[in-house]
């Protein structure tokens, strides 16, 4: 695997890590060939909080060195992508002066971290809430570690302050307010980094592919890729990076690895509500709230939406088949209607849910919300290959952990890295006006030079930035056919979008569109005619069999209706 002098690496998974280190390598000279047994963000990436955040909760562990490298990279991320990252002001309710101290000194000093000292600390471990003394504290170390004089510190507000979210008044006196930042879809965030990496490899010959629903396998001292379009390569790379996430260990095994064990996910669930009552009640902003049983739980704004989460429950069965339990969607209402009682949010008022497997390190004891978030590499070798597992890591991290791991590939190939990825634009994040009626104005113009509406501007927007000129130039929606300006049912996003997606965007399935490339599986007005449209224009591109086109809308619905308990109506 080598194009002249220049290596290349293999990389299996296409997640959030697996796309930023093929980024980071390519960028510097090294090919990179990426393997994934699914679709391009389809693990953890795409069932997280959708938060960018320093992570406050690390504080009370000592994790100094990540909050620091976190909110770093926040401050980063929202420079980069400002059309995925937007700054987001969250507000802890409060009920009282004091409380919480002793517990918050438990985690500091790691105790909860010890199988054995987390049973001689028993009564420190009990939920006690939070006091305003100790949120205060923790936000002020908070403001220290960002150092970012553009970020509103924190502050303490009355609830009968306008503008803040609306919580129980019988039953908490303060809401202590600081700042963090929302990516909504890290899904497109992965595919933009896709893309970046794509154009750099084209633009410098360097070796770059990625292959969706493939295997990759040792045989006879090589590795063995079965594509989806049924070809099989053979390749010696120099090394192999193994970001698959939860699935790493399951990896090792395939691979035929010897390792101990590395990972001890610990299973995360959402819901996404439209209730108008909750919605007007967070307004605008997110509250990041303690549980009757003490955990942490955000109710964010999404969108039109509203998503809530999270759980923390330990997952030892594969990772995709992590789904939100009956138990978990209580947990979660019941913790909503205890912060907005006036709301009354029901299971029916819950339009999807969705659960994910967090690839953390195995910790045989101790609290799950205890286990570090910190990322690191562990190495192992098989027939003389290097095989580089990344355990750990999270959204906001993502691109400084795939600098690090490209750092450690750079050093075992004897090449010095030439440029870094700290001060260049996510594709899209280019020429983003900051003010809000300035970006508004753009898409006025954006709506009247291609004929489109502003409401069909906005959501390409949404998804790709600034891309959308770009991407419209590419074609004029008067030289194909006038549907091509219409929107897909269900949706703001016109077919001439569409069809630019299936072809540059490495869309194999239809459910790589819906749930990754579009976002649609979050639209309300998501419908079966919605998913037949979809496989229509998949014909058309060549990427499914008209005939094949029920049974494949039949499999997506029903794809949907499990995964994600969402009922899809015709």
């Amino acid at each position: 695997m080598n194009a002249g002098d220049r290596p290349t690496v293999l990389i299996l998974g296409a997640g959030i890590n697996g796309c930023s280190v093929a980024r980071e390598l390519v960028l510097n000279g090294v090919g990179a060939w990426i393997v994934d047994t699914h679709d391009v963000a389809c693990g953890a990436t795409s069932r997280s909080s959708r938060l960018i955040h320093g992570g406050l909760r690390y504080l009370e562990y000592g994790d100094f060195r990540l909050v620091r490298e976190s909110l770093a990279e926040r401050t980063t991320l929202c420079k980069l992508a400002p059309h995925l990252v937007e700054p987001l002001r969250l507000y802890i309710p409060v009920a009282r002066r004091r409380g919480g101290l002793l517990q918050s000194a438990s985690r500091f000093l790691g105790l909860t971290r010890s199988k054995m000292l987390s049973r001689l600390t028993r009564l420190l471990q009990r939920p006690s809430e939070r006091g305003l003394w100790t949120v205060d504290i923790g936000l002020w170390l908070y403001d220290r570690f960002a150092s970012d004089p553009e970020t509103p510190r924190h502050s303490v507000h009355d609830l009968a302050e306008a503008g803040v979210p609306r919580v129980d008044r019988s039953k908490y006196r303060w809401l202590c307010g600081y700042s963090d930042a929302q990516m909504r879809f890290p899904e497109r965030y992965s595919v933009s980094l896709l893309a970046d990496a794509r154009k750099i490899a084209g633009e410098t010959n360097v070796d770059f592919r990625l292959f969706t629903y493939s295997q990759a396998e040792f045989a006879d001292g090589s590795l063995r890729i079965s594509t989806a379009a049924g070809d099989v390569l053979s390749c010696t790379p120099p090394l192999v990076i193994n970001a698959t996430g939860a699935w790493g260990d399951l990896t090792l095994g395939r691979l035929h690895v010897p390792s101990q064990r590395l990972f001890g996910g610990t299973k995360g669930s959402h819901f996404i509500t439209y209730q108008a009552a909750l919605k007007e009640a967070i307004g605008s902003a997110g509250v990041y709230a303690e549980a009757a049983d003490g955990r942490l739980i955000f109710v964010l704004p999404f969108g039109g939406a509203v998503l809530v989460g999270t759980t923390d429950e330990r997952f030892d069965e594969p990772p995709e088949r992590a789904v939100a339990s009956d138990a978990e969607l209580t947990y979660l209402l019941s913790t909503v209607n205890q912060l907005f009682p006036d709301v009354h949010l029901s299971r029916t008022d819950v339009t999807l849910t969705y659960s994910g497997v967090r690839p953390l390190p195995y910790a045989a004891g101790g609290a799950e919300e205890a286990i570090s978030r910190d990322h690191s590499v562990e190495v192992h070798a098989h027939h003389g290959i290097p095989v580089l597992t990344l355990v750990g890591g999270k959204l906001t991290t993502s691109r400084a952990f795939g600098e690090l791991v490209a750092d450690e590939v750079l050093h075992r190939l004897s090449i010095a890295r030439s440029a870094t990825t700290v001060a260049r634009y996510v594709p899209g994040g280019e020429c983003v006006p900051r003010d809000r009626a300035a970006l508004a104005q753009r898409w006025q113009e954006l709506a009247s030079q291609f004929g489109l509406t502003v409401e069909q501007v906005r959501a390409m927007w949404a998804l790709c930035g600034s891309r959308v000129a770009e991407i419209l130039e590419t074609q004029r929606i008067g030289d194909l056919d006038p549907a091509c300006g219409t929107s897909v049912c269900g949706s703001s996003l016109p077919r001439i979008f569409v069809r630019w997606v299936i072809e540059h965007e490495w869309v194999q399935r239809i459910e790589d569109l819906v749930e990754r490339r579009l976002m649609l599986v979050y639209e309300p007005g998501l419908s079966r005619r919605t998913i037949g449209e979809l496989a229509d224009l998949l014909a058309e591109a060549g990427k499914l069999d008209p005939t094949a086109k029920t049974d494949t809308v039949d499999v997506a619905v029903h794809r949907i209706e499990t995964v994600y308990g969402r009922e899809i109506p015709a």
